[in-house]
């Protein structure tokens, strides 16, 4: 599946179909993110003295997210996410200086939330899973921290999914706090680990674990 119907898809799930849901339940939530695999950790073998090997990984970030969640049954209801996040990180190589990495992440889902139980979509109450597709717009830099040198960057457009746990809780007038455990993968737009250019950076898939915790209203 393309680019392009992949964001026609996703636009469909989260403009089309809540046309014919309730008023929607809006939420908005911070968020701590914990990279995974080669997110959290790279490692590109040398090529000759002009690339010599290195490792690339990205520390813990903090992330912003907006949502819409539309019922469209007691236990089902349709969710436009629209969440951000700014992630630091090092390449680092033996003998060489090391250098700072930036990946800046803007992403659009579409996803489905499941209500368990007692759980009820209306009212934006009780345990639900989350899943579904997501447009991400990234750009990965590197520099060295340094005035004379400008670094370099490098914009993706790639397919992502979420899939998690929520809870949704404590009611206060229309006011409810969620607490929710998602995990984001890239589905498109990578390939296996090859030596970045010197000082590029390099483009793993951003896969991470999402905490976050907001207020629905």
């Amino acid at each position: 599946m393309g680019i392009s119907r992949s964001a026609s898809f996703i636009l469909f799930l989260a403009l089309g179909v809540p046309l014919a849901a309730q008023d929607p339940h809006l939420g908005i939530g911070l968020s701590l993110a914990f990279p995974t695999g080669g997110f959290n950790s790279t490692n590109y073998p040398g090529a000759g003295k002009a690339n010599p090997p290195s490792n690339e990984g990205y520390d813990t970030a903090l992330g912003v997210q907006f949502t819409a969640s539309f019922p469209v049954q007691q236990d089902l209801a349709v969710r436009l996410d629209v969440y951000g996040q700014d992630t630091s990180g090092t390449d680092t190589s033996p003998g060489y200086a090391s250098y700072n990495l930036e990946h800046e992440l803007f992403s659009i889902g579409g996803e489905a939330q499941w209500f368990l139980g007692d759980g009820d979509a209306f009212r934006h109450r009780g345990a639900y899973l989350v899943a579904g597709p997501s447009l991400d717009l990234e750009r990965f830099s590197s520099d060295y921290g340094d005035q004379y040198f400008n670094g370099y960057s490098m914009d993706k457009t790639r397919l992502g999914g979420l899939v998690g746990f929520g809870y949704s809780f404590r009611p206060y007038r229309r006011w409810r706090q969620t607490v929710e455990v998602a995990f984001h993968k890239t589905l498109s737009g990578y390939s296996a680990p090859t030596q970045p250019a010197t000082v590029s950076p390099g483009t793993p898939p951003a896969d991470f674990l999402r905490v976050t915790y907001g207020f629905v209203f």
